[in-house]
């Protein structure tokens, strides 16, 4: 469900979904996991950001992939902000996810 495109949900429940995109630096992470393969060829993860990026980037578990990994096969999908961090547009790669 979280790698069928637009109208699909996280849930897979067609509702409202997210879809900027989103920091996904190796650099902001730890505790990180694959828990499966994109279709495109690259990892999906369960991490945690580091402490001094929660407040900014989130707390608890959360499902991603890693910039450098998509970077690697689909580059356009991956930007640098401002801070210097990597991001993906989740949305291109085809990985929506629920608002709260």
């Amino acid at each position: 469900m979280l790698t069928r495109g637009t109208g699909a949900t996280a849930n897979g429940d067609g509702g409202q979904m997210m879809m900027a995109a989103m920091s996904s630096d190796s650099r902001l992470k730890e505790d990180i996991v694959e828990v499966g393969r994109h279709p495109a060829g690259f990892g999906l993860y369960l991490f945690t950001y580091k402490p001094e990026f929660r407040d900014r980037f989130g707390h608890g578990r959360k499902f991603g992939v890693m910039a450098d990994d998509v970077e690697a096969i689909i580059p356009d999908c991956v930007t640098v902000g401002a801070d210097g961090f990597k991001r993906v547009n989740y949305a291109r790669l085809g990985i929506t996810f629920p608002r709260h």
